[in-house]
């Protein structure tokens, strides 16, 4: 598999979509990744958290990290995991970034919170050669907690296949998921292929007091983790990777009060088919801050191109900043009609993250492969960081 690793050295640029002004055109940013692993499969196993700092090792510093070792939860030929990480009461706006304990702080970031905050996000990295992770919090005092999902091996697992956006649930039609209630949502997946996982973008909505909800395969105990993180009235989402048994469906969780959800299907796994993945030392491949080029009134996103022809699709940590108004971001793959769904939600003001895996898709207009971008309304900076590629088996 060691020939994989070349495959995915792409160099990207930004570039507006049509309908954009031309005064706007963004100045190509090419970018160089360096493979951190070898080609890998997923392997889906039952949320455990692997790190509570409220219950060991106190709240995180300003500039400290907390080392997480997963050589007892994962097997020797783990490369990469998936983690969901939660940050809770930190004392001041911070950041916080996850990557492979052997490497040097990068240019990169998973989390955002304000204080007193909590939220999570999905986290996808890159393990060390000793299987540990490095979590850094940048200012003030917060507590970390990550949960596993699954890992990423080079002998066992399944491939990914990516798709287009497509929303598979939505209580806003009808009533909202009460305090200890279950919604259960259907993939629509076949059996042929063997799905074993399905990675989805679940956004929370309107909660009349502070919950948690928690996704899970349907028909199982419900897990004493969680996915998301959310206070009266806000919109969060975050990307959840969940396995799948014989039935095919996630069921979705809300601990407290009510609240609406929404799902949208990204891909899913199946045993001995589809995408391999290649995690990459955390880069920043895209950063509007720098020229002012994020999304603009008028329907005027923006596309990142560049990717080579081999890779199906990139998996990412979205970042959305100084957004204007309340305001949805959409990201897809070139060459698709923008989907009904959503894969970032702002208040006006806020500074938040969401983790993406998104295909790669060949645009006729750019005569190249792209992932595009676009927000409802308003203007907001974008950050996106590169965790890995999903690339075509072979």
């Amino acid at each position: 598999m060691n020939s994989r690793r070349s495959g995915v050295l792409a160099a990207v640029a930004v570039v507006l979509l049509a309908g954009a002004a031309p005064a706007e055109a963004a100045p190509p940013a090419s970018r160089r990744f360096t493979a951190a692993t070898d080609a890998s499969r997923y392997v889906a196993v039952t949320p455990r958290r692997v790190l509570d700092t409220r219950t060991s090792g106190g709240a995180v510093g300003p500039g400290a990290t907390v080392t997480v070792d997963l050589s007892g939860q994962t097997p020797a030929g783990a490369v990469a995991v998936v983690l969901n990480v939660t940050g809770t009461a930190p004392t001041a706006v911070t950041y916080v970034t996850v990557y492979p304990s052997n490497e040097p702080l990068p240019e990169a970031s998973n989390l955002n919170l304000a204080p007193g905050q909590t939220r999570a996000n999905a986290a996808t990295v890159a393990l060390s050669p000793d299987r540990h992770v490095t979590l850094y919090n940048r200012a003030g005092d917060t507590h970390l907690v990550a949960d596993l999902a699954g890992y990423y091996a080079t002998d066992q697992g399944s491939g990914f296949t990516a798709q287009a956006p497509v929303r598979v649930l939505d209580t806003r039609t009808g009533p909202p998921v009460g305090p200890g209630g279950v919604v259960d949502v259907n993939l629509h997946l076949t059996a042929s292929g063997l799905p074993t996982a399905a990675v989805l973008n679940v956004t929370a909505v309107g909660a009349t007091t502070n919950t948690v909800v928690t996704a899970y395969p349907t028909g199982q105990p419900v897990p004493s983790t969680s996915n998301l993180n959310l206070g009266p009235n806000e919109a969060v989402p975050n990307q959840v990777t969940v396995a799948l048994n014989a039935n095919r469906r996630v069921s979705l969780f809300n601990k407290n009060g009510n609240v609406h959800l929404v799902a949208d299907l990204v891909g899913y796994y199946r045993t001995g088919l589809g995408s391999e993945f290649v995690a990459v030392s955390p880069i920043r491949a895209m950063d509007t801050r720098v020229d002012g080029s994020g999304p603009r009134p008028g329907a005027s996103g923006i596309s990142l191109t560049g990717w080579g022809p081999d890779i199906d699709a990139v998996a990412a940590n979205l970042t959305g900043t100084d957004p204007t108004t309340l305001q949805y971001v959409v990201a897809w793959p070139g060459g698709s009609p923008r989907p009904t769904a959503s894969t970032l939600n702002l208040a006006r003001g806020q500074t938040a993250a969401n983790a993406v895996t998104v295909g790669i898709g060949y645009d006729p207009a750019r005569a190249d492969h792209t992932v595009n971008f676009l927000n409802s309304g308003g203007h907001v900076d974008l950050i996106f960081d590169v965790a890995g590629f999903f690339v075509t088996a072979g």
